[in-house]
Order: structure tokens, then sequence, then C-alpha cells
């Protein structure tokens, strides 16, 4: 029998593993560690980008059955890629898994801003055109707006300038790259005194990607210059956040910018898929079975838009961003938002669908 160590809030993880003759401990995902593997000598570990896989935080692997570990989420930068390695241990992420719920939380969150810009076509500049870029891309496009992107790592097209002033000159700029803090493009504070200096004053800026891919004391001097409107789905200290920080973000939320049903669903089932391939197992949990009828389609939210104030109630019918921003808020103090709380309204979100 094998034994999987998973993290609790991995989504439908018994739907998936019950087919199999397999041990399934869960814990929360930050209790994922050296002491956790010690205890339970797990085959693999299925987690979440809250749980940090490195020598700091696991140890010395050689001793353990270890031999996969999954992770349901597109980023990997939680991941040292070279210690699994090392270790000949496996490594699967879910990439593009919540594309979809990440590009549909930006059209939510700049149409709830201005709504205007339904019926008056904008320039929206995309940092990074991975899975979730191109999706975000193609979004805007559906909605007549122009598209300027930049992603030094992809071939030039008609919406990757490989002009990153071009889209610093946007009227909306949304940020989806991982964090990096090494190679000839690293993201780590890549939004800093000098490239918010060279935006609009009136642009806005959303991140949805990594948290320290901004810098606060600059972002801060800069919202105090410039009253720029900022949404935030991520945070530098995340998963604590400053009260100075909430205070000025126009639209804040927890890190939920991916948490629809079938976002976290498909994460599951890819990091499924990778795991059976890695142990020989034939896979017997589909995807579709487990879900529900979804009503919700794209299509329909632009035609029931109409460019005035009126359309964050029908975009409510779809997305709410505001019930999550007013539930961030909610737990902040003078002492800002306690990690623990946080991660409380990650574990308890009510997911929402994607449009389709």
């Amino acid at each position: 029998m094998l034994t999987v160590l998973a993290d609790e809030n991995i989504a439908n993880i018994d739907d998936y593993l019950h087919h199999h003759d397999i041990k399934v401990i869960k814990l929360k995902g930050r209790d994922i560690n050296r002491d956790a593997l010690l205890a339970h000598q797990p085959d693999a570990l299925f987690i979440r980008s809250v749980t940090q896989v490195s020598a700091a935080n696991l140890g010395e692997l050689s001793a353990l059955p270890l031999k996969f570990i999954g992770s349901a989420t597109i980023g990997t930068d939680h991941v040292d890629t070279d210690f699994l390695a090392q270790h000949g241990i496996s490594f699967s992420n879910a990439a593009g898994c919540s594309k979809h719920s990440v590009a549909q939380y930006v059209i939510t969150a700049i149409l709830h801003t201005y709504p205007s810009y339904r019926s008056t076509p904008i320039r929206l500049g995309i940092i990074g055109l991975g899975n979730i870029g191109s999706t975000l891309a193609d979004y805007a496009k559906k909605l007549g707006w122009q598209v300027v992107g930049f992603d030094p790592f992809l071939p030039p097209s008609d919406i990757n300038t490989l002009d990153f002033q071009s889209v610093l000159n946007c009227d909306a700029i949304s940020i989806h790259t991982p964090l990096t803090r090494t190679g000839t493009h690293p993201t780590f504070n890549l939004i800093n005194a000098d490239t918010l200096a060279q935006m609009q004053p009136n642009a806005l800026l959303i991140n949805t990607a990594r948290g320290e891919i901004i810098d606060e004391a600059a972002l801060l001097g800069d919202i105090a210059r410039t009253h720029r409107k900022v949404i935030l789905d991520v945070f530098p200290s995340e998963p604590a956040i400053s009260t100075p920080l909430m205070d000025a973000l126009h639209l804040t939320t927890s890190h939920i910018a991916g948490y629809t049903l079938e976002g976290k669903l498909r994460g599951t089932d890819m990091i499924y898929q990778a795991f059976c391939q890695s142990f020989g197992i034939t896979p017997i949990q589909k995807f579709e079975p487990l879900l529900p009828p979804n009503p919700y389609r794209f299509d329909d939210l632009i035609h029931q838009l109409g460019g005035s104030d009126t359309d964050r109630a029908v975009l409510a019918q779809f997305y709410d961003i505001a019930k999550d921003d007013t539930s961030l808020r909610a737990v902040c103090t003078d002492m800002g938002v306690q990690g623990a709380d946080f991660d409380y309204l990650r574990k308890t979100y009510q997911l929402r669908r994607e449009w389709l």
C-alpha cells in the first residue's frame, strides 16, 4: 500500500485516491515539513503553494520512501526542483489549471473598478504571456480592448511586443509572471519606484502572481503620490499583510484569484494523473463527472454589460469581487492581517464557478 501525505485543502483528493489501495494522510499545508515526513513516511506528497519544498523545510530525504511530489498549483517558486532532482524525486505541478479563473478575476476587477471600460476600449498591458497571461489576452480581445504584452521568454507576436515600456504606458497593467530572483530577467521587485514612475498616474495596477514581484515600500509611496488604484490578490509578506498596505489598496483579496471549482479540481486532476504515471497506476477518476452543471457564460456577461455603474450588480452575479474584498478587510486590525486569519479565509472560501 502506498502512503500519500496531502494538504487538507486540495480539492476532491478523496474522490481521486479512494479508488486505489492508498493510505491518505491530510495535514495543513504549512505543517508538511521534516517532522511530518519522518512521522508518516509517505511515498508521495500532494501540496499547494504554502508548503515549502527545500532542504531547509524537509531536510535530508534519502532515507525516506518519498518518490513523488505533486503541487496543485501553477507556480513553482515554493519548490526547489534541483533539491528534488538530487534525491531522485519526481515533481509535477498543475500548469494552467486556473488560467481561466485568474483571467476572469482580472476582467472582473477591471470592470468593477471602471465600468466605462466596457464601452470605451482600453489598452491592457500584460506582463507575462504564459498560460494565464495569454488567456487573459483572449478575454480582453473579446471585449474589444487593445492588448500589449511583454514576455522576454517568448517570441515576438501581435501581442508580445518585447517592449516593457509599452506595457507600462497602458491604462491597466496586470502581472502574470513567476517569482524569480536570478537569471536574465528576474521578477523580484520588478515593480519598483522606477517602473511605477514610468506608469501613467491613473493606470490601474493588478497583481495576481506573486507578492514579492512588487516592492511594497515603493508601491505605498507611489499610491500616496499619484492616488493610483491598485488591486492585489497576493502580498509581499503573505500570509501577513500590513495595515498601511491594506488601507492603500482599491481592492484586496486573499490569494483566491484562482479559486474556482473548475480551477481547484483541475489542479487535483493534473497531479493525480502525474502521480498515477509515476507509480504505474491506472487512473480511474475522471474530471468531468465531479462538476455540477454550470450556468455562467462569458458571452452572456458581455451582452448584459452596458458600460455604466449598474454593471457592478451584473458582474456580482458572475463573481462578487467586492464581497471578497470586504471579507479580507474585516480581519484587518491595527496590527494588519494575521497569517492565521488569511489562511482561514482561503480554507473556508466558497469556490465560485468559471465562465464558459
